[in-house]
């Protein structure tokens, strides 16, 4: 009996002192639920702690600052860049050969945009105009060109006509031009002016030719109106005339004196109302006065080149129908 009463006495010391611990412990620091031992901190302090017994039991947390393990999802996993399939890679890069093919023909387009001024069938005038090693530049020569035209085309100040001058149109002059003398004769004796009192030649683009040193080419779209003193003395019509673009020229030597004047040449004839005639053909023909010779009338074919167009044509027929044989 002594013993059994030594041995509860023991028990109840026992209780008394784990009762005391599980006080203290609740009084230094509030339970929180962790995952393992790991994380409790316990380890670096070496204490033991009971095992936790029964279902919901928890560590209690006595230590240790750190949270959760890495293991336990703080960290996440590390996202790997993934490899694109061969397929994927093949698909992009003939999506992008057609893209390129698509393109090409606008790419080439624009090269040849660039390339076609520098191909050699253009003149660089410039160029050409300093090899010529004139005396007077564009500029000068462009100066004096008009100042022949003001004054009456050199009729009003023929010091601007050098001794070897000539004239020459389509038709006017013959093969080596109207000589000084009888121009400056023929030319004052005409006063268009008078004819046609509003007549406006209209000169414009005027530019050095890059390839004949002094020459300057100018082009001419007269018109005027036949209410004057009458056109090579027929009475005044009213009607007015309409050129078509006309290309003209005036030469020059070294000392700047006018040595040809070329005029008349039609670049268009289906622009006016002259029936394609320049000069002073046009006019004529225009107001119902035309001079009465071939070369001052509209072109027309002759015999000789009609037949010869009709020859053309039935070659070509025959050469059709044995194709379709």
């Amino acid at each position: 009996c002594i013993y059994e009463t030594k041995m509860r006495s023991q028990t109840v010391l026992s209780v008394l002192a784990l009762t005391s611990s599980a006080r203290a412990l609740s009084t230094t620091a509030a339970p929180t639920s962790v995952r393992s031992w790991y994380d409790s901190g316990l380890r670096l302090e070496g204490k033991v702690v009971p095992t936790a017994v029964g279902k919901g039991a928890e560590w209690p947390a006595l230590g240790g600052g750190s949270g959760y393990h890495r293991m336990a999802g703080r960290v996440p996993p590390s996202s790997q860049p993934t490899t694109p399939a061969l397929k994927q890679v093949c698909y992009s890069a003939m999506v992008r050969r057609q893209e390129v093919q698509a393109a090409l023909p606008a790419a080439t387009e624009r090269i040849k945009a660039l390339i076609i001024p520098s191909d050699p069938m253009f003149l660089d005038e410039s160029a050409s105009l300093e090899s010529l090693g004139f005396p007077l530049n564009e500029t000068e020569l462009v100066a004096k060109a008009k100042a022949f035209l003001y004054y009456g085309q050199g009729v009003l100040k023929p010091d601007l006509l050098a001794p070897d001058f000539v004239f020459m149109g389509p038709y006017v002059g013959g093969a080596g031009g109207l000589p000084r003398e009888e121009y400056l004769k023929a030319v004052g004796g005409f006063n268009l002016k008078a004819a046609f009192p509003d007549l406006n030649p209209r000169f414009h683009h005027f530019r050095a030719d890059p390839l004949d040193a002094g020459r300057v080419w100018f082009t001419s779209q007269a018109s005027g109106t036949d209410n004057g003193s009458g056109f090579l003395g027929n009475a005044p019509t009213g009607k007015t005339f309409n050129t078509p673009p006309q290309a003209c020229s005036l030469k020059f030597n070294k000392e700047g004196a006018a040595v040809k004047y070329t005029i008349g040449h039609v670049m268009e004839r289906s622009i006016g109302n002259t029936g394609g005639l320049g000069g002073i053909f046009g006019p004529a023909y225009a107001i119902g006065k035309p001079l009465p010779f071939p070369e001052a009338r509209p072109w027309k074919p002759s015999k000789r080149y009609r037949l010869l167009q009709l020859v053309g044509k039935l070659i070509s027929f025959l050469s059709s129908k044995k194709k379709q044989a």
